[in-house]
């Protein structure tokens, strides 16, 4: 038979201390006392303690042997949307409906770490209150670090370096970020590697290629250049994708291109500095050839024999050489087999007597001692002929040449050449042989020829006075 009872009703222990309160006013249930913590036990049908609260813990267990606990919460529609399952160890929040959320709050009260059910995602950090996700190893060194106030993730720490793998579908290895080794390792045996890097456009402008071995700078609208500095910060090589360019080399630090054979030697070499190209080496000799549209060898400098070959079948070489002016002085025509002198004479050259200047166009003698003065009297025997150059001839040939050598003029010995005349002697007519005449240096007309003293045959008149006269040379 239920009793009912106003107020409140006290239970005591043995010694009269009370150990249990009912307060009807109050609606509380006070268990313990001054001498005991209080304890609330619930039991399964087994007798045993299935929920328990302890006073001296300050704690709730739940579940005994053979019967796991569980903490279950709803929401006004009857949806478990907390539940604590000891069954299983785990922690469910959200239900159906429902999502569910855990949130932890900051000292300012902002959501500082927040765990998302329905839109599965963590977010750290608040207001003022910046996230960070940390990892430690099992000796408490961070080796993971995700920080917000630098926007890093940082792996590795202390003796363990970090490492940022990624898998293939194969589970191989396929992207390596290996911080021990400071390397990055794109691509595995059956899966090559690419790294490739866009533009603002979208347009990929850096590619390399793992399949193909291959570097692909730039693309379409946005051309590719490769450059590298020196230790100065100055640009000293620069390949130029726009312009098909490549500049090797910076004032201040020449630049050179060397190519090695399979032995280590270098064979081609172009060396900034002193502006020069290397070609082949001790033990490999080099060979310079180009051909022509036809893929035949028309210009081959071959350094084993030392042999210039221009020229090949259904192609013909030529040497050209161009005076400063740029016309073609000396022409090599392998066609027709001629060497064709666009200057007029042969020359030798011969050395000056001490003290004696001789212009272009003199006519020259030979001195006791066998060097050469301007020729000095009527028909003089001694005569060797005139200096070339004079006038608009010049030499086409000359012989005997001593680069360097001082005092040393050239006389024109064969073909045409320009020679100081002096008419006083006679008007000089095409046609008319000339000797040395008593004007020093200077030639007259030859009305009586004498063996020995005629220097040639005149090719341009002269009336009077003295002057140039272009001759046939025929020493007589």
């Amino acid at each position: 038979m239920a009793e009912t009872f106003s107020g409140t009703v006290d239970v005591t222990d043995a010694g009269n201390v009370l150990t249990i309160r009912l307060d009807g006013d109050s609606g509380t249930a006070t268990l313990g006392g001054t001498s005991a913590a209080g304890t609330l036990d619930v039991q399964d049908p087994g007798g045993n303690v299935a929920i328990r609260i302890e006073g001296v813990g300050a704690k709730v267990r739940i579940g005994t042997g053979n019967n796991a606990g569980d903490l279950t919460i709803e929401d006004a529609s009857g949806r478990e949307v907390l539940r604590f399952v000891g069954g299983q160890g785990s922690l469910r929040l959200g239900d159906v409906g429902n999502a569910g959320n855990l949130v932890v709050e900051d000292s300012a009260g902002n959501k500082a770490v927040v765990l998302e059910g329905n839109g599965a995602r963590i977010v750290l950090g608040a207001p003022d209150n910046g996230g960070d996700l940390v990892v430690e190893d099992g000796t408490g060194t961070r080796v993971l670090d995700f920080a917000s106030s630098d926007a890093a993730l940082r792996l590795g720490g202390g003796k363990q370096d970090g490492d940022l793998i990624l898998r293939d579908f194969g589970n191989r290895d396929s992207v390596v970020l290996d911080g021990g080794g400071a390397h990055i390792r794109a691509g595995v045996a059956g899966n090559p590697g690419d790294l490739s890097i866009y533009d603002a456009k979208n347009t990929r402008v850096l590619h390399f290629e793992g399949e193909y071995a291959a570097l692909r700078v730039g693309g379409e609208g946005n051309e590719g250049d490769v450059i590298v500095k020196d230790g100065r910060g100055r640009e000293v090589f620069h390949m130029n994708g726009e312009h098909a360019e490549l500049f090797v080399g910076v004032s201040g630090n020449e630049g050179d291109i060397t190519v090695r054979d399979g032995s280590g030697r270098h064979v081609f070499h172009m060396n900034g500095e002193y502006a020069l190209l290397t070609v082949g080496a001790r033990g490999n000799e080099g060979d310079i050839i180009v051909k022509d549209a036809a893929d035949r060898e028309v210009f081959h400098m071959d350094g084993e024999f030392a042999v210039l070959r221009i020229g090949a079948a259904g192609n013909e070489g030529d040497l050209i050489l161009r005076d400063d002016a740029g016309n073609e002085s000396i022409h090599l025509n392998g066609g027709a087999g001629d060497i064709i002198l666009r200057n007029a004479d042969l020359a030798e050259q011969f050395d000056l007597a001490d003290d004696v200047a001789a212009e272009p166009g003199t006519v020259m003698a030979v001195d006791d001692d066998g060097r050469l003065i301007p020729a000095e009297g009527a028909f003089a025997h001694t005569v060797v002929g005139v200096v070339a150059g004079g006038g608009r001839y010049r030499p086409g040939i000359v012989m005997d040449h001593k680069p360097g050598a001082h005092r040393r003029v050239p006389v024109a010995m064969v073909g045409k050449a320009a020679c100081r005349a002096d008419a006083a002697h006679g008007a000089i007519r095409p046609g008319d042989l000339l000797a040395a005449s008593p004007t020093p240096g200077h030639a007259m007309r030859a009305d009586a020829p004498r063996a020995g003293a005629i220097i040639g045959k005149a090719l341009s008149p002269l009336k009077e006075g003295r002057g140039l006269v272009e001759m046939l040379v025929a020493l007589q």
